[in-house]
Order: C-alpha cells, then sequence, then structure tokens
C-alpha cells in the first residue's frame, strides 16, 4: 500500500496545491479580533477536508479561550497504534502590508515557491499531513489510527488547547505525538527539534499625566510616559545582550557537552545569518556561540511601542499613556511563573516619578526538550531520507510551540518536532513563502513516516 500511497500522490500534485491555495486564502489571523470570524471559518474549512476523509471531528470552544480547538480522529482499527499530530490553522497579522510585492491572502507562485501569509507558518506543514493521509486512503490505508489536533491559538500564546490537552489526556491517549510546527536547517537539511524555547510575553503599560499635554508649556515639569517607558526598556537589557532582571539566569540550563559539538558551525555561518536576516552585523552575548544563542540562551525583545502622535507631520505632546509589548524566550529550566513576579518588580524599580507601570502578561509556556530514542523517530530520519535525500539533523529551535510541554506531560508519549518550511522562508514577515517541492516531497515523506511506525502500539 506505500506504493500506491505514492503513487497518489504523485498524481494528485495539481489538486495538493489548489487545496493549500484555499486555504491561505482565508486570513485567519487570531490575533485581531476583526478576523475572529475569517479564524473560525478556517477551522470550519479544515473539518469539512477531514470529515471528506473519513475523520470524526469536533470543534470546541474552551473557557477562556479566544479560538476553537478542532480535534479529528480516524480509527482504522482498535489493534493498530495511534499517531496525533499536531498543528496550528491561525496565521500572524501580514503587517506591514505595503512591503509584500503581492497582497499577502492571495497565494501566488514565483521561482517555484508559493507567497501568502501562512504558507509556511504552518498551513502549508498541516496540509501536507492532511493530504498524506487523504493518499493513504486512496491506497486502502492508513497503516496507524491517528488523530489530528489543529490550533487556532499558536500565534497568541494561546492556552485553550493546552487546557484542552490537559483536561481529556486520558481520552487523547496516543502511542506518539508528531509536533508539525518546524522546518528545515539553514544548510538546507532536514531537522528534528530536540528542544524549543518558552516564552513569557507582556505588555508595559504607561500612564502619566490625566490628559495629553503641550510639550512647550509643561516640558520640564510633566512626567512623560514614552520616556519613562524607553528607560525602563533600555534598562532590560545592556548593549552587551545581558538581560538584568534579577535571578534571571538563576536556573539556565546548560547545553551538553555533546550537544555543543553538535552545534559546532564553520566561521561561514554568521554570514549566512546576515543573509537570512538581511542585516549588516549581528548581536547578543558574544562569549557564546551564534547557535547557542539561537537556541540556549535566553532573550528580551520588543516588538512594539505606542504612545503620543505618530502620523505624518509635528505635533508637539506630551502623551498621557504609553505602551509595549516585550517578551522573553525562555530556556530550560526557566519558569515564566517565577520570572514574572521578578520583572514586574525590576520594572517598578526602574520607573520614575509620576509615571505608574503596569506589567500585564499576554501569553507564556514553559521550555520543551524532546527525546531523540524511539520509533518515531527513527521513522522520522529515514521518512526524511527517502524523500528528500538527506537525513535530519538534529536541532533545537529558538522559537517556541506554547502547547508542546502539555501534549508532553498530559499524554506522556514519544514526540517527533519537525516541518518543511526552508530556513528562509520568512514566517511572521512580509512575502512570507513556502516551497511547492518541499510541500510535495513532505507529503511523500509523511507517508513514508506512516508506514516506518511499528504496527504494535503502547497506550
Amino acid at each position: 500500500m506505500l506504493n500506491e500511497a505514492l503513487l497518489a500522490a504523485r498524481e494528485g500534485v495539481a489538486q495538493s496545491d489548489e487545496d493549500l491555495f484555499e486555504e491561505l486564502r482565508i486570513p485567519s489571523v487570531s490575533a485581531l479580533p476583526e478576523y475572529r470570524e475569517d479564524v473560525r471559518r478556517n477551522a470550519r474549512w479544515l473539518i469539512e477536508r477531514l470529515e471528506r476523509i473519513g475523520f470524526k471531528t469536533s470543534l470546541t470552544d474552551v473557557a477562556g479561550g479566544r479560538h476553537p480547538v478542532l480535534q479529528a480522529d480516524l480509527d482504522v482499527d482498535p489493534k493498530l497504534p495511534r499517531l496525533t499530530i499536531y498543528g496550528h490553522y491561525d496565521v500572524q497579522p501580514a503587517d506591514p502590508v505595503e512591503l509584500w510585492t503581492t497582497p499577502p491572502f492571495e497565494p501566488t507562485v514565483r521561482d517555484g515557491r508559493v507567497f501568502a501569509r501562512g504558507a509556511a507558518d504552518n498551513k502549508g506543514n498541516h496540509m501536507a499531513a492532511i493530504k498524506a493521509v487523504e493518499f493513504c486512503r486512496k491506497a486502502g490505508g492508513p497503516p496507524v489510527n491517528l488523530r489530528f489536533l489543529i490550533e487556532g491559538e499558536e500565534e497568541i500564546t494561546g492556552e485553550a488547547l493546552g487546557h484542552y490537552v490537559r483536561e481529556n489526556a486520558e481520552r487523547l491517549a496516543t502511542d506518539w505525538v508528531l509536533v508539525w510546527d518546524g522546518g528545515f536547517g539553514e544548510d538546507g537539511s532536514p531537522s528534528l527539534t530536540l528542544g524549543l524555547r518558552g516564552i513569557l510575553y507582556v505588555q508595559l503599560e504607561a500612564v502619566g499625566p490625566g490628559i495629553d499635554l503641550h510639550s512647550g508649556v509643561y516640558g520640564g515639569v510633566a512626567p512623560n510616559p514614552l520616556n519613562t517607558l524607553a528607560h525602563v526598556i533600555s534598562s532590560l537589557k545592556g548593549r552587551d545582550g545581558r538581560i538584568t532582571i534579577p535571578g534571571f539566569y538563576d536556573r539556565v540550563r546548560r547545553p551538553t557537552d555533546a550537544e555543543l559539538e553538535q552545534w559546532r558551525r564553520p566561521a561561514e555561518y554568521a554570514e549566512t545569518l546576515k543573509r537570512l536576516t538581511q542585516s549588516e552585523s549581528l548581536e547578543g552575548e558574544a562569549e557564546y556561540p551564534l547557535l547557542v544563542r539561537q537556541w540556549a540562551r535566553p532573550t528580551l525583545d520588543v516588538h512594539g511601542m505606542m504612545g503620543g502622535f505618530t502620523g505624518e507631520g509635528v505635533k508637539t505632546v506630551i502623551p498621557s499613556r504609553a505602551m509595549a509589548k516585550v517578551s522573553m524566550r525562555l530556556v530550560p529550566d526557566q519558569d515564566p511563573k517565577e520570572i514574572l513576579p521578578n520583572l514586574k518588580k525590576y520594572v517598578a524599580e526602574l520607573g520614575t516619578r509620576g509615571v505608574k507601570i503596569e506589567v500585564r502578561q499576554l501569553g507564556a509556556t514553559r521550555p520543551c526538550l524532546i527525546g531523540a530514542d524511539n520509533a518515531a523517530a527513527a521513522a522520522a530520519m529515514d521518512a526524511f531520507e527517502a524523500a528528500f535525500g538527506r537525513k535530519p539533523r538534529f536541532v533545537r529551535s529558538g522559537g517556541s510551540i506554547p502547547v508542546a510541554i502539555d501534549l508532553q506531560e498530559a499524554l506522556n508519549a514519544p514526540m517527533v518536532s519537525s516541518g518543511l518550511p526552508e530556513a528562509d522562508s520568512a514566517p511572521h514577515s512580509p512575502n512570507e513563502r513556502y516551497s511547492l517541492d518541499h510541500y510535495h516531497r513532505g507529503i511523500e515523506m509523511l507517508i513514508r513516516f506512516m508506514y516506518a511506525l511499528p504496527t504494535q502500539g503502547t497506550c
């Protein structure tokens, strides 16, 4: 049945592309309330496709969540093991839209890549998985029982799926979990991700005068929330890249010597990073190699500031309010619940008279380490080599998948984390793109992966 499924995939290339493009046209931006119905429409669109293949589906609004959790089950044979595949159907905002060469929700193919928001993160990944199952069904399979868990809150560090998994852990028992939200390395090789950074995302809200004030009349005496916010933010991290929050590094776990050896890159890697980031220079803690900074050191970054007058022209105003969004990527064994109170206390100490600053948590998740000594990882290694001609490298990811730690702890099943987009696919950026060759090879890789899994389960 494996060869028949592969043949069906090769004969179905055009329809696979069209299905992907159709989903990419849905602007499922989870962060913005004006797209709320589009996010739900994307979930319903996926349900229709999954039910067409034979899945039993449900769409659940979790208490406290903003967007629903999609569960889909395909029970082939109760004697067979189960593979659970994770993905997300929400996408980042497209801003700044003016930097896109073509509209972000009108998928356009150029040089073998489809350009659209969500193409790489994560619709190209989960559509490859859905199409792989579809082609297995056409060939009389698949060889394992399957479950999809696809959420609509990954891009907003949502907690709905995490709560759903923990509350239903016994019912969701599985033999393996495939976290299908990664990508290829900078050298073009597939990757198996053995570690994901956690995150603490906060909003700093500074309040000063009761109204906006004339900066000429009141400048020099009135407190300025933007000035204060700038001072606080600049004090959170030194120019050497070291974060100054008290106790921040207390629980940072050093990578093993074996990992550090495996992460060695030639000197040219710095130029590769400059090319990928379109930057003239790199920054950070100079005493650590670049990959250690990317994968195993925590970070603090400002994502946006707002306050006062930001339009065209001139308006000399002292704003009454200002806001900044800041995130910290966390590494083993840091815990956002421990860092948040230290941050709040430190921000209060850094503030100035006449300005009150509130630190409000927007999202948080702990980091996650993933083992590779299991049958699913071995199957993925072989499947990647067969489909792409290269065995994957073991890597960590600087990014975060909030629900990964929930899946790991609640389901207690071997986990594999990987994906298909190339390193320069520009997720979260204008002109996000996805290689259609990777998409088609990825469908074949997933077919091979499912057929390489053991036929005896443990759950």
